[in-house]
């Protein structure tokens, strides 16, 4: 958490120097990113690009919505198996609770710890929970701020789908 603490540092004295807050740009392309899983093993996003589309949800486990949400994701993941990857980064929680909630709500997707936010800041995330929508090129094809409800959930899987069909870039 002390490594969040400097880049809100940073923003604070920009905003109190310039009278204003930076512009937000969250990235266009998905950003590789490596990290451990919740299981213990390794995740590399590069093995996913260029293979699938990719739903990467950032959450927490202090927010109700991201308690609900979790679970439309996993149903999610259940329904696409291989055609479409859904993958949880986890923020700033502690590992041990974080497990207790994935096993408590049978959560068979992968989830990556990122208890520094360092994943969470390379993405631009500023709420919980934030999904990014990105095709099998890396590129993010839509991003969702709060929490989605399930016909949202399927308007955006749509979306991702007919892009990977046309082969829009």
């Amino acid at each position: 958490m002390k490594r969040l603490g400097i880049p809100l540092t940073f923003l604070l004295a920009l905003v109190l120097a310039t009278g204003s807050t930076p512009s937000y740009h969250p990235p266009t392309k998905a950003v590789a990113f490596g990290g451990v899983l919740l299981d213990g093993g390794s995740f590399n996003f590069n093995n996913y690009l260029g293979s699938t589309p990719v739903i990467l949800n950032f959450w927490a486990l202090w927010g109700e919505p991201c308690n609900k949400e979790a679970e439309l994701l996993e149903k999610i993941h259940r329904s696409y198996g291989d055609r479409l990857a859904v993958i949880g980064v986890n923020v700033q929680d502690f590992e041990e609770n974080a497990r207790a909630f994935a096993i408590e709500h049978n959560i068979s997707y992968p989830i990556v710890l990122d208890g520094t936010a360092d994943i969470a800041w390379i993405y631009q995330v500023k709420h919980l929970p934030t999904t990014f929508f990105i095709d099998s090129s890396g590129r993010i094809v839509a991003i969702h701020r709060g929490p989605l409800k399930a016909g949202q959930l399927d308007r955006y899987i749509k979306l991702l789908l007919e892009t990977q069909v046309s082969g829009e870039n």
